[in-house]
């Protein structure tokens, strides 16, 4: 695809379909569409079934398909009505269809026609559908003959356009089946014009050459010397401000520049398996040219079937070492960059290099998608908040301060992000700041006492990130990021805190029921006052119903109105309040259009977006809901825009008709704010006693539309359920940490690959997903909910040791080190309780109390765990080796784990007893070195006659003692005596496992303990290759 810059593929009979964005598969695997690295609209999903995927990209509707041929043919009528009825739901876009049908006929290139192929052609007519092959060119070729079985077919529109169809007969594709290949005219992508450089400056930051910036910084402060005079207006000197930033980038790093996309060669590409490749199409082509003569000359066809049969063999092996070369440099370079390319691609994290969406997108898609999201409304009049006689005037207006200065600038120093529409990157305004400071204060200064935000830092850059699992061509699909010029940023940051201090000092203050965009709060304060609601509720015998409701594009719409009069009502300085008024109004969004055209609109409505002072303004603007006078029994818990209506009763029907009472007060509050509910995204669930559940198809009514109440319900990222058991959470949880610790591991191989320190990093974010909401699950931690969150500790401890795959959980963890996570989910419950307690109290607590407190918990943590281990149920060579030691094993700071140490301390490796009793691979547990009767660790350690001489090393540098337990003891002594166990393990387990290869390969062995012929190939294949 790199090659022939191919846009779109259809693959059948994959290896398998990576869950990357430019890769969609069917429902079995057998057929995928690929998205190649080329400009031009992302791919979609539209639907999927068995045998079929269809997906859109652009303007064009792309249907791969497969079905086997060892399947019958009423199943191959069945799969044709499938497939028709998903192209009929497609009309009347353009479709295309691609695939392996498995069926013959002439009209195609087939000398016969058979009964599958007669369906296929009754199956094209009925569905409309126009076949693109010419000629009779075999598609899939065998030895045993050739034959046209891959299919293409297009709409008659989409037909009319198609050039240059054909089979790629002389080209190598490692298969039995030929490429195809076919260019298909698009009028709008004809038009467009050639892509010139980027509306945005941008600078390549990586070439910053720092001196040359402090340098171009100081000039600018000489030659700005005199030229802010009193009557410049805060626009212009905001344009200044931005030139000179943009002469400093000039001089301290180059332009980046747009250049045309170059081909990419796949990670294990080199000249020498060009060279190869070259050498098997050469040798393919003399073979089918001689083939076509028809056997003319069979001792030649079956000499250049030999030569071409070689040179394919010889290319396979070489592109399998270049990917096991390849593959071992990416995963040795995570011990640089752990967060790089290999976990981007294992985490689907990993974004293409292709246009911004803005560039790639349809004009009227576009247009529409801009028009949904920042919507234009006429003026809005708000409800009345605040009173008349309110002060209006201050003696004096605060200036800037220098501590504000320097808070504002630690945070930009800190921060990584993408700069504004001027290109400023952070980091450089951060040193032009030790030189133009000053001048920069000033004007921050004029800004407070003249009420003028200026125009340049109201602007922004619209990007648009594609949300998953929506169709392309709706503008819910799209969430819009804008980014702020980073001189703008630091001036909100300033606003920002003068707000939040008014707010908490001198009020009135924010609603308690609002937790979000508030420091000291969190979604686990929202969760554990629902918790609380529905307890005590609970304890008293009735139920608590809770109803949340979404609103719609709730940050882009609140109108400016509405924030206004909220400034008013919480008594907002004069001069602060006149600045935010002026920097709601006149915003404006740009982007950069396909045709490389500057396009703008303008911004009427909403909270900014990107922008610092956007959340605190919600909450100001949103407050006034949550001031509402409600009945008795009703409360509102708010995070962010997540608004929950809570109804008390005595049974379902009090607090359903309560809820309807609840829900019908906030969604009126809701649209006097200017704001819409989304109804068709409302939720309901009830909290209750034992035997207290809803009634069968209990629903309530919002807004004239029937709300179920659902037996669980996703709040703040969490499952809750009636019960607070969590199962349902824990078991929607268990597959995605399992599929997180599988792509993670496949990073870390037992040998070779990155260090400890990555391994561990690894299965801290496995660890950090499995504990979000520790605090407010960890009482419902049942045995069941135990299992499910073991199993993938398990699975990434033991790619975190380098242990084999049937290493129990109890010993992973204990050689990782990393305790059980509910024990771990323990010690977070509890910093969290002291930390709480102690903001009720109005105290704030301080980093070094809560590290005593989790220092503590830690403490009781690895207690409990040692006497957890006191009756393991497997992996007992392990627990015996290392509890003693616990609390030194966890709390080391040398030593790093190897393959064939892990063996030693596991018990899992080349050992008798474990190939006898778990893989099977041996008839008795007996040493083949010695002829003992049971080859185990202790005897490898201890008694083996073979290993004489690497024990005598030992021995010399640890002691006598050779028992596993005080080995460990040993090896936590010092570095020294851990590489000497390390050598001892590396040494002997290597020629135990060189001798158990050599007997593998013995053809005269027993059939148990020869090795399973192409194991290995199959194993490979489901690992992902690297990018």
């Amino acid at each position: 695809m790199a090659q022939w810059q191919i846009n779109l593929a259809v693959v059948c009979e994959p290896y398998w379909v990576p869950a990357q964005p430019h890769w969609l598969g069917d429902l079995d695997g057998t057929v995928a569409i690929v998205k190649g690295n080329t400009t031009g609209p992302s791919l979609s999903l539209v639907e999927r079934g068995s045998g079929y995927v269809v997906a859109a990209c652009g303007e064009y509707v792309l249907v791969g398909t497969y079905f086997s041929p060892n399947r019958s043919l009423a199943e191959f009528e069945i799969f044709l009505d499938d497939v028709r009825a998903a192209v009929c739901r497609q009309s009347p876009r353009a479709v295309i269809v691609l695939g392996d049908f498995n069926a013959k006929s002439r009209a195609w290139g087939n000398p016969t026609t058979d009964a599958r192929g007669r369906a296929v052609q009754a199956w094209a007519l009925l569905s409309g559908l126009s076949l693109l092959n010419r000629g009779n060119a075999n598609t899939c070729v065998r030895l045993s003959g050739g034959s046209v079985v891959d299919l293409s077919f297009a709409s008659p529109a989409v037909a009319r356009g198609v050039t240059d169809w054909r089979v790629e007969e002389e080209v190598e594709t490692l298969s039995d089946h030929n490429y195809i290949r076919f260019a298909v005219s698009s009028p709008s992508s004809a038009a467009d014009p050639p892509r010139g450089p980027s509306k945005f400056p941008r600078w390549a930051l990586s070439q910053l050459d720092v001196e040359l910036a402090r340098e171009a910084a100081i000039v600018q402060r000489w030659a700005s010397q005199g030229e802010d005079g009193e009557g410049t207006s805060v626009e212009e000197l905001a344009g200044r401000f931005r030139r000179s930033l943009t002469d400093v980038c000039d001089a301290a790093m180059p332009r980046a520049r747009r250049c045309p996309r170059q081909r990419r060669a796949v990670y294990w590409w080199s000249s020498e398996i060009a060279d190869l490749r070259a050498a098997s199409m050469r040798a393919r082509r003399l073979y089918v040219r001689c083939r076509r003569r028809n056997g003319v000359d069979p001792a030649l066809e079956t000499e250049l079937q030999n030569a071409y049969r070689q040179a394919k063999k010889t290319l396979q092996l070489a592109i399998s070492r270049a990917k096991d070369v390849g593959r071992e440099e990416l995963l040795a370079g995570l011990n640089r960059d752990p967060w790089g390319r290999p976990y981007r691609v294992a985490r689907n994290k990993l974004r293409g290099r292709g246009a911004p969406v803005t560039e790639t997108m349809p004009p009227d898609l576009l247009e529409r998608t801009v028009s949904a999201l920042f919507p234009h409304r006429p003026a809005h009049v708000p409800p009345a908040m605040a009173s008349s006689s309110s002060n209006e005037l201050e003696a004096s207006i605060p200036l800037i301060s220098e501590a504000e200065m320097d808070v504002a600038l630690v945070r930009l120093r800190a921060r990584r992000t993408a700069p504004g529409p001027d290109g400023v990157p952070g980091r450089v305004l951060s040193i032009a700041l030790e030189y133009l400071r000053g001048r920069l204060r000033a004007l921050f200064d004029k800004c407070l006492s003249t009420g003028q935000f200026p125009k340049p830092w109201k602007t922004g850059r619209l990007c648009l990130l594609r949300k998953e699992g929506r169709p392309s061509d709706s503008p819910s699909a799209y969430r819009p990021i804008v980014l702020l010029d980073e001189t703008a940023k630091m001036f909100e940051k300033i606003l920002a805190s003068r707000l939040v201090q008014h707010l908490e000092e001198a009020g009135p203050g924010l609603s308690e029921a609002q937790f979000g965009f508030r420091a000291g709060r969190s979604t686990l304060d929202a969760l554990n006052a629902l918790r609380a609601l529905s307890a005590e509720a609970v304890a008293s015998g009735d139920v608590l119903l809770a109803t949340s409701l979404d609103i719609a594009n709730a940050f882009n719409s609140l109108p400016v109105e509405t924030i206004a009069e909220a400034l008013k009502y919480h008594r907002v300085p004069h001069y602060l309040r006149r600045l935010l008024e002026t920097y709601l109004r006149d915003r404006e969004v740009l982007w950069e259009g396909g045709d490389g055209r500057l396009y703008r609109r303008r911004v009427g409505c909403g909270v900014p977006q990107g922008s610092v002072l956007g959340p605190t303004l919600w909450n100001v603007g949103f407050d006034w809901l949550l001031r509402a006078s409600l009945p008795p029994g009703l409360s509102v818990i708010c995070y962010a825009d997540d608004t929950l209506i809570t109804a008390r009763g005595k049974n379902f029907e009090e607090a359903a008709r309560l809820a309807q009472v609840g829900a019908a007060i906030a969604v009126d509050r809701i649209e006097l704010l200017g704001l819409r509910v989304s109804v068709s995204k409302t939720e309901a669930l009830l909290f209750h006693g034992p035997r207290r559940g809803p009634p069968r198809g209990a629903r309530i009514v919002v807004q004239g539309t029937e709300v179920v109440i659902r037996p669980h319900m996703k709040y703040l990222g969490l499952t809750l359920d009636g019960r607070w058991s969590f199962g349902p959470h824990f078991a929607q949880l268990a597959p995605r940490l399992e599929n997180a610790a599988a792509a993670l591991g496949r990073l870390l191989p037992n040998v070779g690959g990155p260090g400890s320190p990555c391994r561990r990093l690894y299965a801290g974010v496995v660890r950090s997903m499995a504990l979000y909401g520790a605090p407010v699950w960890v009482d419902a931690l049942t045995a069941r909910n135990k299992i499910l969150l073991r199993r993938p500790q398990r699975i990434i401890a033991v790619r975190a040791v380098r242990g084999y795959r049937t290493v129990s959980w109890t010993a992973a963890t204990l050689l990782a080190g990393d305790p059980p996570w509910e024990l771990q989910a323990e010690v977070l419950a509890e910093v969290y309780r002291y930390r709480s307690s102690l903001r009720a109290r109005g105290q704030v607590p301080s980093a070094d109390q809560t590290g005593k407190i989790r220092a503590l918990a830690q403490r009781a943590l690895i207690d409990r765990w040692q006497v957890d281990l006191g009756s393991p149920v497997a992996g007992s060579v392990t627990v015996d080796a290392i509890r003693p030691h616990l609390k030194r094993w966890v709390e080391r700071r040398h030593g790093v784990l190897t393959f064939r140490l892990t063996q030693v301390l596991t018990g899992h490796g080349c050992f008798g007893k474990y190939l006898h009793q778990i893989p099977r691979r041996e008839a008795t547990p007996s040493c083949h070195e010695c002829g003992a009767p049971i080859d185990s660790v202790c005897h490898t350690l201890e008694e083996c006659a073979a290993w004489g001489p690497q024990r005598h090393d030992l021995v010399a540098e640890i002691g006598g003692d050779l028992s596993l337990s005080t080995v460990v003891r040993r090896m936590l002594d010092n570095e020294r005596c851990w590489s000497a166990v390390a050598s001892f393990c590396e040494n002997v387990m290597s020629l135990k496992e060189a001798a158990e290869r050599a007997r593998e390969a013995n053809a005269h062995a027993d059939s148990i303990r020869r090795r399973r012929p192409g194991g290995r190939r199959r194993r490979y294949a489901l690992v992902p290759p690297p990018p």
